[in-house]
């Protein structure tokens, strides 16, 4: 008796990506792109080679680089203030909301590349972009310092002249000669700044 065949199995329906979903993905594909490689040696045609889609899509975006780079970064950056107020109203002792509030600078920077810092620095609207940025973080910074000065938490320090300490030192670290003579990573230098800002230089 010939043995019945097993019934074949079926195949995972395949979702079709819709065009918003699609359009995400360019999104992330080009931040990755830029954080590893920044903007200014890649044409056009090189961009949308490597980030697999056509030119259609990328002026879709912007219609040119240098605005793409900008809506790309913006992107990245705003994610950045998102996290850090996320993370900074999960807590309510001063010290953990300040370390989590400063956690994203330095976790979503890790891929940052000395070609894309050194791009920003570079490129004047994102050398704006990026000062504006950091200025909306250490107002938040600020405001947190006086909460934790006014709860006990921490010494009766003018809370504007942490901020600006603080803004001054990253506004030096944003310079590549730094990190080059520092030895270190965009990411590494930013954990280190907070590190001396939360806990001093002195030993317990």
């Amino acid at each position: 008796m010939a043995k019945r065949k097993a019934p074949a199995e079926k195949r995972p329906e395949m979702r079709p990506v819709s065009r918003g979903e699609r359009r995400e993905q360019i999104r992330n594909d080009l931040e990755k792109l830029f954080l590893h490689e920044g903007f200014r040696d890649l044409t056009m045609n090189a961009i949308a080679k490597r980030v697999k889609c056509s030119h259609r899509s990328l002026y879709e975006i912007a219609p040119s680089k240098e605005e793409i780079f900008l809506v790309i970064l913006n992107r990245w950056l705003e994610r950045i203030r998102h996290l850090g107020w996320q993370g900074a109203l999960a807590h309510s002792d001063p010290v953990e909301r300040i370390e989590a509030f400063l956690k994203p600078g330095v976790t979503e920077t890790r891929e940052a590349s000395a070609s894309f810092v050194e791009d920003v620095r570079f490129y004047l609207p994102a050398k704006q972009m990026l000062a504006r940025h950091q200025e909306e973080r250490m107002k938040f910074l600020e405001d947190v310092v006086a909460a934790g000065i006014k709860h006990g938490s921490f010494r009766k320090l003018h809370s504007y002249l942490v901020a600006e300490v603080l803004l001054s030192a990253v506004t030096r670290i944003d310079e590549f000669d730094f990190q080059s003579r520092a030895g270190l990573s965009f990411s590494e230098a930013f954990e280190e700044l907070y590190e001396l800002l939360l806990h001093g230089l002195l030993k317990n």
